[in-house]
């Protein structure tokens, strides 16, 4: 078994040295087990390949441990390969945005593939050497701090110069709050403290770097000082900041003893931030340009992350244009609530509920809460729920089922109703109060079918023909059961569950759930987007989703059409 290894790694070591070889800037220095030292511009390298291929395994650039050699994609601390090599090398990470699947490349396409990547990396320019720094700005910034915890930064979509607010919670976590961002847990309070304590005694500063030309992070063999802060202030050489943001930081004056500046540029479309505490020589009350150019005596990292619900949306690509929509939302059982759930995670971050029901057991599977809600009103535990996913998220939960004067008075305060009640009979009579007072939201009712297999979407602009009430009326004005509906009045009872007195409750599982929140979610981005949309009515079925437009310009229910309310 041996002698089957020894002649494996033969052969692997005779194909590196191979390739090492046919490359005239490479002068092979030593071999030893699975690494081939070589030297290329000057700078010992060496080549590291596992005896045993694993197919997944690609290979590896070590490069000599020296502190004043710093150049981008090579990690600033040492790697210990093994006790004899220890603080020796460093890694070379050529593959952070590898497209190549390893086990789709032979060895010898592995090794080549790998040397072109540090020959390239090698013969960057400086500005392109730059540009790699700015890339990896983050990791070696945050290599730099001395800090344990991460700071929080909210600072919205405003990307102008503006003073934030610190504050600091019990167990040490600080976070850098924008003016006019309100978090849902900065009133809580614990032990009858307020969890969030705010820190007057650090004045912080956002500052967007609109060109970032020679702004480099720190490295190993320099520390970011007050120069480098001076020369993105100042910019003498480019002007760095904005004219408004020169003007405005010759405006406030300073007299803590520390400051908080966040930086921020844009790196290859991306926003990069980051965090220094600067201590100044006094407490002298002073404009912060004068103190930043004279007084500044160390320049601190903090590791900081932008975690501002804006920021969020953008990094998974939501539509930011939902950020300032306000919706109602009528109904917070299963249906209301994989919908409320999927809102504030699509870029809603305002919603008003309104429901009477308790969470029951018959509940907790297919409500979005589960187990831990059984007892509670549903609005409640669902507002708990939904403002644990981000602080910035704002629920108004109403433990009462809406009616006509509730509904006149939210109509007009948000952009969008969502109706996800069992009860046709509750908004047939809505129906009728959005026509009357002309509602300028946008409306929409979803339902689902009795057995789990047809569900419907309804979207309605009350400012056209067409309303809730044309479902339930025939050409010809009479009125009819729901005609979107699939199932028979005597298919829709053999699907319901009846408990005596506990209720009915019609049979329905988590598949229709889930299908038509997102195709609900797709109509809400849609609805939404456009300043003109018609009305819609959209049926969906375990395999289609059929959408049809103008299907309730009929004008011939007693609501929206010939007929007299």
């Amino acid at each position: 078994m041996s002698k089957v290894k020894r002649s494996i790694a033969l052969d692997k070591n005779k194909i590196v040295l191979e390739i090492l070889n046919s490359y005239e800037e490479i002068t092979i220095i030593e071999q030893q087990d699975e690494i081939i030292f070589f030297k290329i511009k000057g700078k010992e390298y060496g080549c590291y390949y596992l005896e045993t291929e694993l197919d997944t395994f690609s290979p590896v650039i070590l490069v000599k441990n020296d502190v004043e050699y710093d150049y981008p994609h090579i990690l600033p601390t040492s790697i210990p390969i093994d006790e004899e090599m220890a603080d020796k090398y460093r890694y070379v990470f050529l593959n952070e945005n590898d497209s190549t699947i390893p086990f789709l490349q032979s060895f010898e396409e592995k090794i080549t593939d790998t040397i072109e990547r540090l020959i390239h990396l090698l013969s960057l320019s400086d500005i392109e050497k730059e540009e790699e720094f700015q890339k990896e700005f983050l990791f070696y910034w945050n290599g730099a701090t001395q800090y344990p915890n991460m700071f929080s930064l909210y600072i919205g979509r405003e990307r102008i110069y503006q003073k934030l607010n610190a504050y600091k919670n019990d167990i040490g976590d600080i976070r850098f709050v924008a003016n006019g961002i309100y978090l849902n847990d900065s009133d809580k309070k614990n032990n009858g403290n307020k969890k969030w304590k705010h820190l007057p005694e650090l004045p912080v500063f956002y500052i967007p770097i609109t060109d970032k030309r020679r702004v480099v992070p720190p490295t190993r063999d320099k520390e970011w000082t007050a120069e480098d802060i001076i020369r993105i202030v100042y910019g003498k050489q480019y002007n760095r900041i904005s004219h408004d943001c020169y003007v405005k930081l010759g405006q406030v004056k300073v007299k803590t003893r520390c400051i908080g500046i966040v930086f921020e540029m844009e790196v290859n479309g991306n926003t990069i931030d980051f965090t220094a505490i600067i201590k100044f020589k006094n407490t002298n009350n002073d404009i912060l340009l004068n103190k930043l150019k004279k007084e500044i005596i160390e320049v601190i990292p903090i590791k900081s992350k932008r975690v501002d619900y804006y920021h969020l949306c953008k990094q998974i690509g939501n539509e930011t244009t939902l950020l300032d929509k306000n919706v109602l939302l009528i109904g917070a059982g299963s249906l209301g609530s994989y919908v409320a759930k999927e809102l504030v995670r699509t870029g809603v971050r305002r919603i008003t509920l309104y429901d009477k029901e308790t969470l029951v057991e018959e509940n907790v599977l297919r409500h979005s809460i589960g187990n831990y809600g059984v007892g509670f009103p549903k609005v409640l535990v669902l507002k708990c729920e939904l403002e644990r996913i981000h602080p910035e998220i704002h629920i108004e939960a109403v433990e009462n089922d809406i009616d006509k004067n509730s509904l006149a008075v939210e109509m007009d305060k948000v952009d969008l109703i969502v109706f996800a009640v069992g009860s046709s009979t509750v908004q047939w009579e809505l129906n009728k109060v959005l026509k009357e007072k002309k509602c300028k939201a946008r409306v929409i009712y979803t339902w689902l079918e009795a057995g789990g297999e047809n569900s419907h979407i309804l979207s309605i602009d009350y400012n056209k023909l067409g309303c809730f009430q044309c479902l339930f009326t025939n050409k010809k004005g009479e009125l009819v059961n729901n005609k979107a509906n699939k199932l028979s009045e005597t298919e829709v009872d053999a699907h319901k569950i009846r408990n005596g007195c506990g209720g009915t409750r019609v049979a329905y599982g988590n598949s229709v759930l889930l299908r038509t929140t997102s195709v609900l979610l797709d109509v809400i981005k849609k609805d939404l987007g456009v300043k003109e949309n018609k009305n819609r009515l959209i049926n969906i079925s375990p395999t289609t989703v059929i959408d049809d437009q103008d299907t309730f310009v009929e004008g011939k229910c007693r609501c929206c059409g010939n007929g007299k309310l």
